[in-house]
C-alpha cells in the first residue's frame, strides 16, 4: 500500500526572522482571500497549516501572473508583483517582450525548477515583498513536503485554458479543465495532510473537481460578462438554455433543470470524495478537509434556496451557517473506512 509521509521533519520550518515573515505573509494572503480554506485550516497541527497556507498563497500567484495577457511579459503588472514567474534581479531574460502564453510557462517552469532545485534568489528579507515573502515560504514547503513539481504545472496549465479556452462542449472537456484548476490543488493539499491509502489521490481530485464546478455554477454572471460560458455546450443545449438566455440572466424553468442537473453531478463528486476522507492523516487533516467539504458543498444548498437565481443575489454561506456545518463535518471525520457516510445534502427542495 503507497503512502505519504504523515509528519514530514519540519522543525526548522519557522526558525529565524525569514521563515517567520515568510509564513506570516502566506497566513495574510490565505486570511484576505480563501475566508472558508482559512476557517478550515484552524484544525491542521501547526506546521502543516504554515505549509498549507504557504501553497495557497503560491497557487494564488500563479493564477494572478497568468491573468494579464494583453501585456508585455517584462512589465505585466501580474509577473512584476508576483514572483513566482519573474526574476527578482534582473527580470526575465529569456522570454522577450511578447507577453506570450508559451513564454509565460516557460519562464514559470524555469522558476519552479529554480525553487525546486534551491536555485530560489530574492532580496534581503527586509527587503521582500509580501509575495516574495510567500514564495519563500513556499520554497520551504515543497522541500519539507516533496510536493510534486508537476502538479504546479497542470495548475499553470489550468490558467492557460482560462485565457485560451471560452467554450467547453463536453463534460468531459470541462472536467478536464476542472481537474487542471480544482483537482490537481486538492492533490496539492493532500501532500501536505499525508495519506494513509494510496487511494486518497483519486478521491481527492474529485473533490478538487467539486469544488471547481461549484465555483463556476456560483459564478454563471461574472464569468458570462467575460465571455466565459463554462457550462457544457451539450448540456445547455439539452435542456434549451441559450448562450443568449445566460447573458441576459434568464431563470426560467429549463434554467432550473439545468441546474439541477449540474448540482446533482457536483454532488455526485462529493459523495464519491467523501469515501476518501477516511485515508487522511487523523492529526486535524482530516477535519479540515471534512470542513472544507462540507462549507463548499453548502454553497450548492444556498443556490437553491435562491431558487437557483445565480444572476441577481451570490450564493454564499454567512459564518453563522459555515459553523452550523461543523457537526457534519466532525462526523465526516471520524468515519472509518467502511463505514456508513452521514447525510451530506439536505433533501432536494421544490423550487418556490
Amino acid at each position: 500500500m503507497a503512502t505519504s509521509a504523515l509528519t514530514p521533519n519540519l522543525a526548522a520550518a519557522t526558525n529565524g526572522p525569514a521563515d517567520a515573515a515568510g509564513f506570516a505573509a502566506a497566513r495574510a494572503v490565505c486570511r484576505r482571500h480563501a475566508t472558508s480554506f482559512y476557517l478550515a485550516s484552524i484544525f491542521l497541527p501547526n506546521a502543516k497549516r504554515e505549509a498549507a497556507h504557504a501553497v495557497y498563497a503560491f497557487c494564488r500567484m500563479i493564477a494572478e501572473a497568468f491573468d494579464q495577457i494583453d501585456e508585455d511579459i517584462e512589465g505585466a503588472r501580474g509577473l512584476r508583483h508576483h514572483p513566482a514567474v519573474a526574476s527578482p534581479v534582473g527580470g526575465c531574460a529569456t522570454c522577450g517582450p511578447t507577453g506570450s502564453l508559451d513564454a509565460r510557462l516557460a519562464t514559470f517552469r524555469e522558476r519552479l525548477d529554480d525553487i525546486y532545485a534551491g536555485r530560489l534568489e530574492l532580496p534581503m528579507p527586509e527587503s521582500r515583498s509580501e509575495p516574495q515573502h510567500a514564495l519563500h515560504a513556499f520554497a520551504r514547503t515543497a522541500d519539507a513536503y516533496e510536493i510534486p513539481k508537476q502538479y504546479f504545472m497542470d495548475l499553470a496549465e489550468g490558467c492557460r485554458m482560462d485565457l485560451t479556452v471560452a467554450r467547453y462542449a463536453t463534460w468531459s472537456a470541462l472536467e478536464r479543465y476542472c481537474y487542471h484548476t480544482g483537482g490537481v490543488v486538492a492533490l496539492i493539499m493532500t501532500a501536505i495532510f499525508g495519506v494513509t491509502h494510496s487511494g486518497a489521490g483519486e478521491h481527492a481530485t474529485r473533490m478538487g473537481k467539486a469544488m471547481r464546478l461549484t465555483n463556476i455554477l456560483r459564478d454563471l454572471k461574472g464569468d458570462s460578462q467575460r465571455g466565459r460560458v463554462y457550462l457544457p455546450l451539450e448540456d445547455m443545449a439539452r435542456f434549451r438554455y441559450s448562450e443568449r438566455d445566460l447573458a441576459n440572466g434568464a431563470v426560467n424553468e429549463n434554467f432550473r433543470e439545468l441546474m439541477r442537473f449540474q448540482i446533482s453531478r457536483a454532488r455526485r463528486l462529493y459523495q464519491e470524495a467523501a469515501e476518501g476522507l477516511c485515508w487522511l492523516a487523523d492529526d486535524g487533516s482530516r477535519l479540515t478537509a471534512s470542513t472544507m467539504m462540507v462549507v463548499y458543498s453548502g454553497i450548492l444548498d444556498a443556490i437553491e434556496r435562491n431558487d437557483y437565481d445565480v444572476f441577481s443575489r451570490r450564493a454564499q454561506l454567512s459564518s453563522v451557517q459555515k459553523m452550523r456545518k461543523l457537526p457534519t463535518a466532525w462526523r465526516l471525520a471520524r468515519r472509518t473506512p467502511g463505514g456508513a457516510l452521514p447525510p451530506l445534502f439536505p433533501t432536494r427542495r421544490a423550487a418556490t
